[in-house]
């Protein structure tokens, strides 16, 4: 999964980051970087769920840790990874 970068949507669009970011806002009613932050979560989940370790999951989702997507998750769904894994059904943190 390759992120399209703010810069990039610039030179495509011929319009500034502030109304890029705005308009996305508008239409999704979160910022470009929450719903990237909310996409990797996502992934996250379904890679876990799969089988994945925490730090496997983490890396290949675009985190730059296990630690960093620890703090996203618990940030988000007010439980950690582990935790929700064990929820979920899932067998081991590993």
């Amino acid at each position: 999964m390759r992120a399209v970068t703010l810069a990039e949507l610039e030179a495509a669009t011929g319009r500034d980051r502030w109304s890029l970011s705005h308009d996305f806002r508008m239409f999704y009613g979160t910022s470009p970087y929450r719903y990237l932050t909310m996409r990797r979560l996502e992934m996250a989940r379904r890679l876990l769920l799969a089988g994945s370790t925490l730090a496997s999951a983490a890396m290949a989702v675009g985190f730059a840790d296990q630690s960093h997507m620890t703090r996203h998750f618990l940030k988000t769904h007010g439980i950690t990874p582990g935790r929700w894994l064990r929820y979920a059904g899932g067998a081991s943190t590993r």
